[in-house]
């Protein structure tokens, strides 16, 4: 193992442990917003009614 190997395995953790915590982060902002699946996208939804003029 080189240097190269060894510098791309670091890479790789940081890039999984920085795309783990901005998925528990943009989680977190769509239950603020009521956009998450587990309230079926209400806010979303009446966001788009609106725009529309309904």
């Amino acid at each position: 193992m080189d240097i190269n190997d060894l510098f791309d395995g670091i890479m790789k953790s940081i890039n999984q442990f920085a795309d783990e915590i901005a998925g528990q982060r943009l989680q977190g902002k769509m239950q603020k917003t009521g956009r998450a699946p587990e309230n079926g996208g209400k806010n979303a939804e009446n966001l788009r009614r609106t725009r529309r003029g309904k």
